[in-house]
């Protein structure tokens, strides 16, 4: 494993008044510490000496994957653990040098850390968000761990308030998130340890109309989205096919085939066609799409990989949705139907398909537009396949031809038991 060390960069943010500023306080900047190293690597930071003795420690890092942390106030000669976005307060030895430790997991990112602190001097370096004071109110969001500590996961969450705005457990650094429609939203919560955590939702910007709990118009939502409304930051893939063309840094499409494919009005439209995530693997996730089948088609999504150590050919797992009798709502391996629930769609139906992928197996459901569920197999029997491109394809009957159309897809993480909000 490599070992860095990391020089500080003195980070220059903006000033806000969310932080309770006591009596004789100095308000300085945090710290920035700026690069981009793959793992499995870990850096060690210079020693920062402090005027007093540390009280608060505070670290948010951007990252890819996964990406731990530890901090010491005594010039790294004890390390305590430190949750991403989270104020440290206790459990450390006390001591004026603050250094700090990050470990970077295999085929993971580290971008950018930010680290603040407190001491008994009076001094205070943590992040101050200039944003939050055009909000009304803010509201603690409390979240359950799951079944293992997760790192930048989208958690769903159910909302009924308008023009909003999440923070880190600090109610102060920003968190991209993705509204789905005018109740489900999607935000990236950078580490959520087995113990939980907690973010901080701002809503209701001053000077515009509402109350507390007031429902979100569908309007309001698109004009007053902030910076941090970006689904490609919330989630590991996504694409909702709103650009002029396909993304060919997200796709390629696949040879050998007529490869009729095109964008238009927000959809993708595959005929006897076949795409390929360029370069995104699926490993050990869920897999969300929205689809619709013309009268002569089917959809079929799918992840493979190379040749695995027990067979030279190229691995597959498939789901398909149709009408077809036999492969109305199908999980199949290497183009061979393993389970089959006889539920057609029916043509020019939107559906809204979820395929959770794990080491065990395959669970493949499908609900309406309003997440009625209509369709659910599971097939716990797979093996061989740790990691795959997804592929989007649609199927058509033998000189028919037909077509499928993909309004969007998203992949996360798989977790067993998922972090869930706490009422």
């Amino acid at each position: 494993m490599n070992i860095y060390k990391i020089s500080m960069i003195l980070g220059f943010l903006s000033a806000g008044l969310i932080f309770e500023v006591h009596a004789g306080q100095v308000l300085e900047q945090p710290f920035i510490f700026e690069y981009n190293l793959e793992g499995p690597a870990t850096v060690e930071s210079e020693i920062i000496e402090a005027s007093g003795t540390i009280k608060t420690v505070f670290l948010s890092i951007e990252s890819e994957g996964r990406v731990s942390l530890e901090v010491s106030t005594n010039g790294g000669r004890a390390y305590t653990k430190i949750i991403n976005g989270q104020p440290l307060g206790d459990g450390f030895i006390p001591g004026n040098e603050l250094c700090f430790r990050a470990n970077i997991a295999k085929d993971s990112v580290l971008k950018k850390i930010t680290l603040g602190y407190t001491d008994s001097s009076g001094v205070s370096k943590l992040y101050r968000n200039s944003d939050l004071a055009n909000y009304k109110y803010h509201k603690k969001i409390y979240i359950s761990g799951a079944s293992q500590e997760v790192f930048n996961y989208p958690l769903k969450i159910n909302l009924d308030k308008s023009d909003i705005y999440f923070t880190a457990a600090d109610g102060q650094t920003p968190l991209y998130y993705y509204l789905e429609n005018q109740v489900d939203c999607y935000v990236k919560v950078p580490q959520i340890p087995k113990e939980g955590t907690t973010i901080y939702l701002y809503y209701n910007k001053k000077g515009l109309s509402g109350a507390p709990g007031e429902p979100v118009g569908p309007q309001e939502i698109v004009l007053k989205a902030n910076k941090y409304l970006d689904p490609n930051k919330v989630f590991p893939f996504f694409d909702d096919f709103n650009e002029p063309a396909l993304n060919k840094e997200k796709w390629e499409v696949a040879h050998g085939l007529k490869k009729e494919y095109s964008i238009k009005d927000g959809y993708l439209q595959l005929k006897d066609g076949l795409i390929i995530s360029r370069n995104f693997k699926l490993r050990d996730g869920i897999i969300e799409f929205k689809a619709k089948a013309g009268i002569n088609a089917g959809i079929q999504v799918m992840v493979f990989a190379g040749s695995s150590g027990k067979t030279p050919l190229p691995y597959e797992q498939t789901v398909y949705s149709s009408n077809y009798p036999g492969a109305e709502h199908t999980i199949a391996i290497n183009d061979i139907s393993k389970l089959n629930m006889s539920n057609p769609i029916q043509p020019f139906t939107y559906y809204i398909y979820k395929v959770a992928m794990s080491p065990t197996g395959i669970i493949f459901e499908r609900y309406s537009q309003n997440y009625d569920l209509q369709a659910e197999i599971q097939f716990m029997d797979v093996g061989n396949l740790n990691e795959g491109c997804i592929g989007l394809k649609a199927t058509a009957v033998p000189f028919k031809p037909g077509s499928a159309y993909f309004d969007w897809i998203r992949a996360r993480p798989y977790i067993e038991v998922e972090p869930r909000i706490l009422k």
